[in-house]
């Protein structure tokens, strides 16, 4: 029995090393398919990736603010739009946001929509929402590289923006029909009626530096106007004597 033991324990060893040596080789065989020349290919077309996105509509029912007012029925959603995919590429979303679990998802060059797009709805239409692309091989020996991360912040609907309160000035960023921060309605109501009445002081002072310019100007010519009318009349005459010379010289 004790000399079975004895070879048992070397067997064992050797199958282990046998094992190890070959998924050591596999993996050398899988990293040198990598060459550099596929990851510079792969690195050259992922940079020609385009992110950015494109407000939409959707019919959710009506909503109600915090002033009273009721806006429309029509939801606004961004559309979170992905260019130049190609077959060479998987895509992986991760997202997250406030009051919003984080998670993950996968698109491939098969979800390429009508626009030559892929297009992710944004997650919660009432919450900005920030997401990391991490773009892939979508195979070959280089699948284990990540070839670019793309960050993008898309910002939620200011249903504010609707209010007779923001009428004419949806420039200011409370007003803006989307917005990057979160605000109650009392700081919405303070901050745009101080914005309102910095307007109308701003637009005050230059109706007055006009008024001043036209006053400044009426009055100069009251002050010089024999002067001007003395100038009116030499020039006047100037070109009198000049007429009369001309019409001599023809003669």
């Amino acid at each position: 029995m004790m000399e079975k033991n004895k070879f048992i324990l070397p067997i064992i060893l050797m199958l282990v090393s046998f094992l190890l040596i070959n998924i050591g080789t596999v993996l050398a065989e899988g990293e040198a398919k990598c060459s550099n020349a596929e990851l510079g290919r792969l690195r050259e077309g992922a940079a020609k990736i385009r992110v950015n996105y494109v407000p939409n509509e959707v019919n959710m029912g009506k909503k109600a603010v915090d002033l009273g007012e009721e806006v429309d029925a029509i939801d606004h959603v961004l559309d979170l739009k992905l260019y130049n995919a190609t077959k060479d590429f998987v895509f992986k979303y991760v997202y997250s946001g406030k009051n919003v679990k984080t998670g993950e998802f996968y698109r491939t060059h098969a979800d390429i929509g009508p626009d030559g797009a892929i297009t992710v709805r944004q997650k919660s239409y009432n919450t900005i929402i920030s997401y990391v692309i991490y773009v892939y091989p979508s195979g070959g020996g280089c699948s284990n590289h990540v070839l670019r991360t793309i960050r993008i912040t898309l910002p939620k609907y200011n249903y504010y923006t609707n209010l007779a309160m923001c009428e004419g000035i949806q420039d200011y960023y409370l007003c803006a029909p989307y917005i990057t921060s979160d605000f109650d309605s009392a700081t919405f109501y303070k901050k745009v009626e101080d914005y309102k009445a910095k307007l109308l002081e701003n637009k005050e002072v230059e109706e007055e530096d006009n008024n001043s310019i036209i006053s400044n100007a009426l009055t100069g010519v009251k002050k010089h106007k024999y002067v001007i009318v003395g100038l009116i009349v030499a020039i006047g005459v100037v070109v009198t004597v000049i007429i009369l010379k001309r019409k001599k010289s023809e003669a």
